[in-house]
């Protein structure tokens, strides 16, 4: 729904913690201008205390979690001091003045801050990994997102590793397998040509066709390459062919349409005595991988099951079948006995 509209997931995933949390009042709440003390005790809970943005946010019952991304870029703009947002255009010189922090601004960090400072940009450069909704980023793709962060903030992988592997909500990745990723080469190097070559078949075919019809294609094109190979490329590319779903839903016999004029049990579905109402049904059901279809007959007053049947279709056999074995077992119920009986006993098969 978020991409449907352009809307990053992450705000309507914040935005339903919201409502879970403080209820729907949140959201029929007017502007409010936060004062100074307020914000300064929300920074305060994220770079002193360690605390997650995201819950500070929540706790506090923000509209936004950029709110707090935004006074905390603006503490660190300005010094390192919380400042209200002045009304009106601010001049030129001014705004290029905040955009180009100077050096005495990094220096007035303390380890601290400067430690908050930088696990708020690992936790942000993890979380951003290009990756599927349903699928976790691949290991090689993070231990050069961990390369890149080592230059940037000039820190050591074990201390970045630490922060990573200590949120639950990122992936996590070793000292070993990280190094491992890190001199391990690329054997899909010389198949630069075949990917291509995937990869333009793909898109003429609209997406409709999987790793054995590319196979097929390639080897009419003169490619000689194995179907193994070709699924493994069009993995590593993310291309994946449209499938298209087949539901085989069971259609019983509907009947003859129209009104029903009479109701014979009125929908009562119970009785005084036995032999006096008789309930049947089909139900469906998988046994062994195979569908199975069972119609049973249940007395209403006893609920004793008076006969049934089995069958791999629901057809009209599997019914005179189940209605033969109650005529036997009952034969005073049967159709053909009851023009013969004397009393007004009358039995309904639903």
């Amino acid at each position: 729904m978020g991409r449907r509209y352009g809307i990053n997931p992450a705000n309507i995933k914040y935005l339903l913690a919201l409502i879970q949390r403080h209820g729907l009042a949140i959201l029929d709440q007017p502007y409010t201008e936060y004062s100074l003390e307020f914000k300064k005790q929300a920074i305060i809970r994220v770079l002193v205390k360690h605390e997650p943005a995201y819950q500070v946010a929540l706790d506090l019952g923000l509209k936004s979690n950029g709110m707090l991304a935004n006074w905390l870029r603006s503490y660190r703009e300005n010094g390192y001091n919380v400042v209200i947002k002045q009304k009106g255009r601010s001049p030129h010189a001014q705004t290029r003045s905040r955009n180009q922090p100077s050096e005495a601004r990094k220096r007035a960090l303390t380890p601290a801050e400067l430690e908050a400072d930088h696990r708020e940009r690992i936790y942000k450069k993890i979380d951003r990994l290009s990756r599927p909704a349903d699928q976790e980023p691949q290991a090689a793709e993070i231990a050069r997102a961990v390369t890149q962060l080592r230059h940037e903030l000039k820190v050591s992988v074990t201390f970045i590793l630490a922060v990573i592997n200590a949120n639950p909500n990122l992936p996590h990745l070793s000292r070993s397998n990280y190094y491992y990723n890190l001199q391990k080469k690329d054997k899909d190097r010389g198949n630069q040509q075949v990917m291509a070559e995937i990869k333009a078949i793909y898109e003429e075919h609209r997406h409709r066709y999987g790793y054995r019809r590319i196979t097929l294609e390639l080897r009419r094109r003169g490619w000689l390459v194995n179907h193994k190979k070709v699924q493994r490329l069009m993995n590593k590319l993310k291309l994946f062919g449209i499938v298209s779903k087949r539901w085989h839903k069971y259609n019983s016999y509907r009947g003859t349409q129209g009104p029903i004029k009479t109701d014979l049990i009125k929908r009562n579905f119970s009785a005084v005595y036995p032999e006096h109402k008789w309930y049947s049904d089909v139900t469906e059901f998988k046994l062994n991988g195979q569908k199975t279809y069972l119609s049973p007959i249940v007395d209403g007053c006893t609920q004793e099951v008076i006969a049934y049947s089995i069958s791999r279709s629901p057809n009209l056999k599997q019914i005179m079948d189940m209605l033969k074995q109650a005529w036997r077992k009952h034969p005073a119920s049967s159709i053909p006995s009851l023009a013969k009986r004397p009393w007004n006993r009358t039995v309904y098969v639903a």
